[in-house]
């Protein structure tokens, strides 16, 4: 009789713990730590697309990818709602949104004025090679404008356009 009252009891112990074992592989703590996770990256994304006009969306989506993917297994095996992943989804799809609705905003005025500066050393150029000096002083009052813009922007600026500036102001900055 003990032995079979030992069986039944070891029996249901065994349930119990095969049954919390495959159904609980988070806590509520994990629920809280991936959604604040996820909260303060969406928060990150949506000041970094306020302060920097460019930025490599493959690698921020993939981050954000990898925190909502984990979020919603843990969401997932705890059988709560995931509203709270909802939510944060829609404010990174927005932010990302705008993000790059400034790029591109940033991109053109960056092409408008390298283009500025371009057709102004274009212009003039052909002066130089007639024996005139072009200088920093020299420059009209727009295209001083577009270089003061690119200057100050330079940082955020592609690869190209970076190395169009730097030769330009290189040339005009020679004598």
């Amino acid at each position: 009789m003990k032995t079979k009252a030992n069986l039944i009891i070891g029996a249901a112990v065994a349930t119990v713990a095969l049954y919390s074992c495959d159904t609980k592989n988070y806590t509520e703590q994990d629920r809280i730590e991936v959604t604040s996770n996820l909260e303060n990256y969406v928060d990150s994304v949506e000041n970094a697309v306020q302060m920097i006009p460019v930025h490599n969306w493959s690698v921020i989506d993939e981050r954000y990818d990898s925190l909502d993917s984990r979020a919603e297994k843990v969401y997932n095996d705890l059988k709560v709602e995931d509203d709270n992943i909802e939510m944060l989804e829609e404010r990174y799809e927005t932010a990302v949104k705008n993000g790059k609705a400034e790029e591109e905003n940033f991109e053109r005025t960056a092409d408008m004025h390298m283009k500025n500066v371009e057709t102004w050393w274009d212009k003039t150029a052909a002066d130089i090679e007639k024996g005139t000096k072009n200088t920093a002083d020299d420059i009209e009052e727009a295209t001083q404008e577009s270089m003061d813009w690119l200057e100050k922007n330079f940082d955020k600026l592609g690869d190209e356009s970076k190395k169009k500036y730097e030769e330009i102001t290189m040339k005009l900055h020679k004598d």
